[in-house]
Protein backbone atom coordinates (compact mmCIF):
# COMPACT_ATOMS: atom_id res chain seq x y z
CA UNK A 1 0.00 0.00 0.00
CA UNK A 2 1.45 3.62 -0.99
CA UNK A 3 2.10 6.16 1.86
CA UNK A 4 -0.68 8.65 0.15
CA UNK A 5 -3.04 6.21 1.05
CA UNK A 6 -1.47 5.50 4.20
CA UNK A 7 -1.56 9.35 5.07
CA UNK A 8 -5.62 9.53 3.65
CA UNK A 9 -6.81 6.45 5.49
CA UNK A 10 -4.62 5.14 8.49
CA UNK A 11 -3.39 9.04 9.48
CA UNK A 12 -6.79 10.33 9.93
CA UNK A 13 -8.38 7.34 12.08
CA UNK A 14 -5.38 6.94 14.17
CA UNK A 15 -5.82 10.92 14.79
CA UNK A 16 -3.58 12.03 17.96
CA UNK A 17 -2.33 8.85 17.99
CA UNK A 18 -0.20 8.42 14.51
CA UNK A 19 3.35 9.24 15.76
CA UNK A 20 6.64 8.06 14.60
CA UNK A 21 7.21 6.84 11.60
CA UNK A 22 4.20 7.54 10.24
CA UNK A 23 3.82 11.14 10.59
CA UNK A 24 7.33 11.45 9.14
CA UNK A 25 6.30 9.31 6.09
CA UNK A 26 3.56 11.37 5.79
CA UNK A 27 5.64 14.96 6.01
CA UNK A 28 5.87 15.58 9.70
CA UNK A 29 3.46 16.96 12.31
CA UNK A 30 0.21 17.56 12.31
CA UNK A 31 -1.72 20.74 10.65
CA UNK A 32 -3.44 22.58 12.74
CA UNK A 33 -5.85 24.54 10.67
CA UNK A 34 -9.31 25.08 11.96
CA UNK A 35 -8.27 24.83 15.59
CA UNK A 36 -11.21 27.03 17.51
CA UNK A 37 -13.31 26.94 14.12
CA UNK A 38 -17.33 26.65 15.23
CA UNK A 39 -19.15 23.83 14.33
CA UNK A 40 -23.25 24.07 13.06
CA UNK A 41 -24.20 24.15 16.94
CA UNK A 42 -21.27 26.93 18.00
CA UNK A 43 -19.08 23.98 19.86
CA UNK A 44 -15.42 24.78 18.72
CA UNK A 45 -13.08 21.74 18.01
CA UNK A 46 -10.26 21.71 20.25
CA UNK A 47 -6.37 21.21 19.34
CA UNK A 48 -4.65 20.24 16.31
CA UNK A 49 -5.69 17.64 14.39
CA UNK A 50 -4.27 15.35 11.20
CA UNK A 51 -6.90 15.61 8.22
CA UNK A 52 -7.12 13.37 5.59
CA UNK A 53 -5.48 16.05 3.03
CA UNK A 54 -2.49 16.10 4.90
CA UNK A 55 -0.01 14.37 2.48
CA UNK A 56 -1.36 16.49 -0.25
CA UNK A 57 -0.97 19.67 2.14
CA UNK A 58 2.93 18.88 2.64
CA UNK A 59 3.35 17.79 -1.19
CA UNK A 60 1.96 20.84 -2.79
CA UNK A 61 -0.32 21.23 -5.51
CA UNK A 62 -0.03 18.75 -7.85
CA UNK A 63 1.45 19.79 -11.52
CA UNK A 64 0.94 18.83 -14.79
CA UNK A 65 2.86 16.90 -16.62
CA UNK A 66 5.77 17.83 -18.94
CA UNK A 67 4.19 18.62 -22.03
CA UNK A 68 1.05 19.64 -21.06
CA UNK A 69 0.27 23.14 -20.63
CA UNK A 70 -2.52 24.21 -18.16
CA UNK A 71 -5.70 25.79 -19.61
CA UNK A 72 -9.19 27.03 -18.72
CA UNK A 73 -12.02 24.36 -19.01
CA UNK A 74 -13.24 25.41 -22.29
CA UNK A 75 -17.41 25.41 -22.32
CA UNK A 76 -17.85 21.36 -22.95
CA UNK A 77 -20.81 20.63 -20.64
CA UNK A 78 -19.53 16.02 -21.15
CA UNK A 79 -16.79 15.71 -19.24
CA UNK A 80 -14.60 13.16 -16.73
CA UNK A 81 -13.29 15.44 -14.03
CA UNK A 82 -10.50 14.83 -11.81
CA UNK A 83 -9.32 16.53 -8.36
CA UNK A 84 -5.30 16.79 -7.48
CA UNK A 85 -5.66 17.69 -4.26
CA UNK A 86 -3.95 20.95 -5.36
CA UNK A 87 -5.38 24.24 -7.14
CA UNK A 88 -6.82 22.63 -9.66
CA UNK A 89 -9.41 20.12 -11.21
CA UNK A 90 -8.48 18.14 -14.45
CA UNK A 91 -11.32 18.27 -17.34
CA UNK A 92 -10.84 15.02 -19.68
CA UNK A 93 -12.81 14.76 -22.74
CA UNK A 94 -15.82 11.98 -22.45
CA UNK A 95 -14.79 8.99 -24.41
CA UNK A 96 -11.52 10.01 -25.51
CA UNK A 97 -10.31 11.20 -22.19
CA UNK A 98 -7.96 13.62 -23.57
CA UNK A 99 -7.11 16.36 -21.46
CA UNK A 100 -9.89 19.27 -22.06
CA UNK A 101 -8.47 21.69 -19.89
CA UNK A 102 -8.89 22.88 -16.02
CA UNK A 103 -10.66 24.28 -13.15
CA UNK A 104 -8.83 26.07 -11.09
CA UNK A 105 -10.92 29.53 -9.66
CA UNK A 106 -12.02 28.47 -6.46
CA UNK A 107 -10.08 25.45 -6.01
CA UNK A 108 -7.44 24.81 -2.90
CA UNK A 109 -6.57 21.61 -1.82
CA UNK A 110 -9.36 19.35 -4.33
CA UNK A 111 -10.11 16.38 -2.82
CA UNK A 112 -13.83 14.69 -3.72
CA UNK A 113 -16.21 15.98 -6.62
CA UNK A 114 -19.23 15.08 -7.73
CA UNK A 115 -21.60 16.20 -10.95
CA UNK A 116 -25.69 16.54 -10.15
CA UNK A 117 -28.37 15.06 -12.40
CA UNK A 118 -28.33 18.89 -14.48
CA UNK A 119 -24.82 18.74 -14.78
CA UNK A 120 -23.34 21.23 -12.15
CA UNK A 121 -20.16 20.18 -10.68
CA UNK A 122 -19.07 20.41 -7.01
CA UNK A 123 -15.92 20.33 -5.33
CA UNK A 124 -14.61 19.84 -1.82
CA UNK A 125 -11.51 22.04 -1.36
CA UNK A 126 -9.94 20.91 1.84
CA UNK A 127 -7.53 23.79 2.34
CA UNK A 128 -10.04 26.43 2.15
CA UNK A 129 -12.84 24.67 3.90
CA UNK A 130 -15.50 25.19 1.69
CA UNK A 131 -16.93 23.25 -1.58
CA UNK A 132 -17.64 25.22 -4.69
CA UNK A 133 -20.44 24.77 -6.84
CA UNK A 134 -19.78 25.38 -11.11
CA UNK A 135 -22.60 25.00 -14.25
CA UNK A 136 -22.41 22.99 -16.57
CA UNK A 137 -19.27 24.38 -19.25
CA UNK A 138 -18.31 26.99 -16.46
CA UNK A 139 -14.85 27.67 -14.42
CA UNK A 140 -15.86 30.21 -11.69
CA UNK A 141 -18.27 28.77 -8.72
CA UNK A 142 -22.12 29.75 -9.47
CA UNK A 143 -21.83 28.99 -5.53
CA UNK A 144 -19.85 28.32 -2.23
CA UNK A 145 -20.99 26.56 0.56
CA UNK A 146 -18.81 27.01 3.76
CA UNK A 147 -21.01 28.18 6.62
CA UNK A 148 -20.41 25.37 9.62
CA UNK A 149 -17.43 23.38 7.70
CA UNK A 150 -14.24 22.42 8.73
CA UNK A 151 -13.00 19.87 7.03
CA UNK A 152 -14.90 19.04 3.62
CA UNK A 153 -13.69 16.01 1.78
CA UNK A 154 -15.94 14.13 -0.15
CA UNK A 155 -19.43 15.65 -1.49
CA UNK A 156 -23.00 14.44 -3.24
CA UNK A 157 -26.59 15.75 -4.17
CA UNK A 158 -29.90 13.88 -3.99
CA UNK A 159 -32.63 14.14 -6.60
CA UNK A 160 -34.00 17.14 -5.19
CA UNK A 161 -30.74 19.15 -5.37
CA UNK A 162 -29.79 19.12 -1.35
CA UNK A 163 -26.19 18.85 -1.21
CA UNK A 164 -24.36 16.92 1.06
CA UNK A 165 -20.38 17.51 2.52
CA UNK A 166 -18.37 15.38 4.38
CA UNK A 167 -17.00 16.89 7.32
CA UNK A 168 -13.88 14.68 7.80
CA UNK A 169 -12.56 16.12 11.41
CA UNK A 170 -11.70 13.17 13.81
CA UNK A 171 -9.33 14.47 16.83
CA UNK A 172 -11.22 13.16 19.50
CA UNK A 173 -14.67 14.32 17.61
CA UNK A 174 -17.20 13.07 15.35
CA UNK A 175 -16.98 13.81 12.01
CA UNK A 176 -20.24 14.97 10.00
CA UNK A 177 -22.20 15.07 6.88
CA UNK A 178 -23.40 18.25 6.18
CA UNK A 179 -26.71 19.26 4.52
CA UNK A 180 -27.17 22.33 2.43
CA UNK A 181 -29.99 23.33 0.15
CA UNK A 182 -29.29 23.99 -3.43
CA UNK A 183 -27.28 27.24 -3.49
CA UNK A 184 -27.46 28.29 0.21
CA UNK A 185 -24.91 28.92 2.41
CA UNK A 186 -27.26 28.13 5.59
CA UNK A 187 -26.76 24.28 7.04
CA UNK A 188 -30.09 22.44 7.04
CA UNK A 189 -29.54 19.67 8.71
CA UNK A 190 -26.16 17.91 9.66
CA UNK A 191 -25.50 14.04 10.71
CA UNK A 192 -22.73 13.06 13.27
CA UNK A 193 -20.26 9.73 11.93
CA UNK A 194 -18.72 8.90 14.99
CA UNK A 195 -14.90 8.82 12.97
CA UNK A 196 -13.19 9.31 9.92
CA UNK A 197 -16.65 10.05 7.59
CA UNK A 198 -15.23 8.81 3.57
CA UNK A 199 -17.51 8.29 1.49
CA UNK A 200 -21.47 9.75 1.07
CA UNK A 201 -24.25 8.70 -1.25
CA UNK A 202 -28.38 9.18 -1.06
CA UNK A 203 -30.36 7.15 -2.91
CA UNK A 204 -34.00 7.52 -4.83
CA UNK A 205 -35.84 7.77 -1.13
CA UNK A 206 -33.65 10.19 0.40
CA UNK A 207 -31.67 7.36 2.39
CA UNK A 208 -28.30 8.97 3.02
CA UNK A 209 -25.17 5.98 2.95
CA UNK A 210 -21.73 6.88 4.65
CA UNK A 211 -18.79 5.40 5.03
CA UNK A 212 -16.20 5.53 7.50
CA UNK A 213 -13.38 4.11 9.81
CA UNK A 214 -13.88 1.89 12.79
CA UNK A 215 -11.13 -0.35 13.29
CA UNK A 216 -11.99 -0.94 9.61
CA UNK A 217 -14.41 0.08 6.96
CA UNK A 218 -17.96 0.20 8.42
CA UNK A 219 -21.73 2.18 7.20
CA UNK A 220 -24.25 3.69 8.37
CA UNK A 221 -27.58 4.93 6.30
CA UNK A 222 -29.47 7.53 8.11
CA UNK A 223 -33.44 6.95 6.51
CA UNK A 224 -35.22 10.01 4.98
CA UNK A 225 -35.76 12.64 7.65
CA UNK A 226 -33.73 11.08 10.37
CA UNK A 227 -30.98 11.92 12.04
CA UNK A 228 -30.27 8.66 13.97
CA UNK A 229 -27.93 6.66 12.24
CA UNK A 230 -28.26 2.73 11.66
CA UNK A 231 -25.31 0.66 11.36
CA UNK A 232 -25.62 -1.17 8.82
CA UNK A 233 -23.53 -4.68 9.43
CA UNK A 234 -20.92 -4.99 6.35
CA UNK A 235 -17.45 -4.37 7.23
CA UNK A 236 -14.26 -3.96 5.10
CA UNK A 237 -11.08 -3.12 5.33
CA UNK A 238 -10.32 0.61 4.56
CA UNK A 239 -12.92 3.11 3.63
CA UNK A 240 -12.99 5.19 0.43
CA UNK A 241 -15.59 6.70 -2.32
CA UNK A 242 -19.14 5.41 -2.00
CA UNK A 243 -21.95 5.37 -5.08
CA UNK A 244 -25.14 4.11 -5.22
CA UNK A 245 -26.20 2.37 -8.14
CA UNK A 246 -30.24 1.93 -9.81
CA UNK A 247 -30.91 -1.09 -8.07
CA UNK A 248 -29.59 0.33 -4.82
CA UNK A 249 -26.38 -1.49 -4.42
CA UNK A 250 -23.42 0.37 -2.79
CA UNK A 251 -20.10 0.62 -4.73
CA UNK A 252 -17.17 1.37 -2.10
CA UNK A 253 -13.25 1.78 -2.60
CA UNK A 254 -11.47 -0.47 -0.40
CA UNK A 255 -7.88 -1.55 0.08
CA UNK A 256 -6.60 -2.78 -3.25
CA UNK A 257 -10.43 -3.34 -3.89
CA UNK A 258 -13.89 -2.15 -5.51
CA UNK A 259 -16.38 -3.35 -3.95
CA UNK A 260 -20.18 -4.15 -4.36
CA UNK A 261 -22.62 -4.26 -1.19
CA UNK A 262 -26.24 -5.79 -2.39
CA UNK A 263 -29.03 -4.84 0.17
CA UNK A 264 -29.68 -5.37 2.57
CA UNK A 265 -26.23 -4.75 3.40
CA UNK A 266 -24.64 -7.36 4.58
CA UNK A 267 -21.64 -8.46 2.15
CA UNK A 268 -18.94 -6.85 0.27
CA UNK A 269 -18.49 -8.94 -3.23
CA UNK A 270 -15.15 -7.82 -4.93
CA UNK A 271 -15.80 -6.97 -8.62
CA UNK A 272 -11.62 -5.10 -9.01
CA UNK A 273 -9.31 -6.70 -7.32
CA UNK A 274 -4.87 -5.96 -7.18
CA UNK A 275 -6.07 -2.31 -7.53
CA UNK A 276 -3.48 -0.32 -6.12
CA UNK A 277 -5.06 2.57 -3.63
CA UNK A 278 -8.36 2.93 -4.64
CA UNK A 279 -9.40 6.00 -3.42
CA UNK A 280 -12.80 7.38 -4.82
CA UNK A 281 -15.32 6.00 -7.37
CA UNK A 282 -17.91 7.14 -9.58
CA UNK A 283 -20.41 5.49 -11.91
CA UNK A 284 -21.47 7.00 -15.48
CA UNK A 285 -25.39 7.94 -15.88
CA UNK A 286 -25.93 4.61 -17.90
CA UNK A 287 -24.17 2.53 -14.96
CA UNK A 288 -21.96 0.85 -17.67
CA UNK A 289 -18.77 2.67 -16.34
CA UNK A 290 -17.09 2.83 -13.46
CA UNK A 291 -14.64 4.88 -12.58
CA UNK A 292 -11.62 4.82 -10.23
CA UNK A 293 -9.21 7.49 -8.38
CA UNK A 294 -6.16 5.33 -7.40
CA UNK A 295 -3.49 7.66 -4.97
CA UNK A 296 -1.17 4.14 -5.18
CA UNK A 297 -0.41 4.40 -9.30
CA UNK A 298 -1.77 8.08 -9.56
CA UNK A 299 -3.70 6.51 -12.17
CA UNK A 300 -7.68 6.55 -12.90
CA UNK A 301 -8.91 3.33 -13.82
CA UNK A 302 -11.89 2.65 -16.32
CA UNK A 303 -13.98 -0.52 -15.87
CA UNK A 304 -17.02 -2.08 -17.38
CA UNK A 305 -19.75 -2.08 -14.66
CA UNK A 306 -20.58 -4.27 -13.05
CA UNK A 307 -18.74 -6.83 -14.47
CA UNK A 308 -15.70 -5.14 -13.65
CA UNK A 309 -13.68 -5.51 -16.80
CA UNK A 310 -11.07 -3.40 -17.08
CA UNK A 311 -10.92 -0.74 -20.09
CA UNK A 312 -8.75 1.68 -19.44
CA UNK A 313 -6.07 3.09 -17.67
CA UNK A 314 -5.64 6.99 -17.61
CA UNK A 315 -2.29 8.43 -16.26
CA UNK A 316 0.42 10.80 -17.13
CA UNK A 317 -0.06 10.95 -20.95
CA UNK A 318 -3.66 12.56 -19.89
CA UNK A 319 -2.23 14.95 -17.52
CA UNK A 320 -3.02 13.42 -14.34
CA UNK A 321 -0.46 13.81 -11.68
CA UNK A 322 -2.09 12.57 -8.43
CA UNK A 323 -5.87 11.86 -8.23
CA UNK A 324 -8.05 12.42 -5.27
CA UNK A 325 -11.18 11.92 -6.71
CA UNK A 326 -12.96 11.49 -9.88
CA UNK A 327 -16.68 12.04 -11.44
CA UNK A 328 -18.09 11.61 -14.73
CA UNK A 329 -20.66 14.18 -16.19
CA UNK A 330 -23.08 13.72 -15.10
CA UNK A 331 -22.84 11.06 -12.31
CA UNK A 332 -25.35 7.87 -11.61
CA UNK A 333 -28.36 10.29 -9.85
CA UNK A 334 -31.61 9.32 -8.79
Amino acid sequence: MSISTICRRFVPALGAFAVGGVLAACGGASQNAGVGVPQADGNAFPGPALRSGVYARFAGPAKPQAGFKASPLTKIERELFVSSGGNDVLALKTGSYKYAGEITSGVDGSDGIWVDNHGNLYVSNFNSSDVTEYAPGGSSPICTYNSGILDPTNVTTDNAGNVYIVDFYVDQNPGYIDKFPQCSNTMSAQYPISSGPQGVAVDRHGDLFVSYYSSGGAFVEFKHGSSQATPLSVKTTLPGGLVLDKNDNLVADDDNSIVVIAPPYTTATPIVTSVSGPFRDSLNRKENLLFSANTGSNTVTVYRYPTGELLDTLGASNGITSPLGVAESPDATF
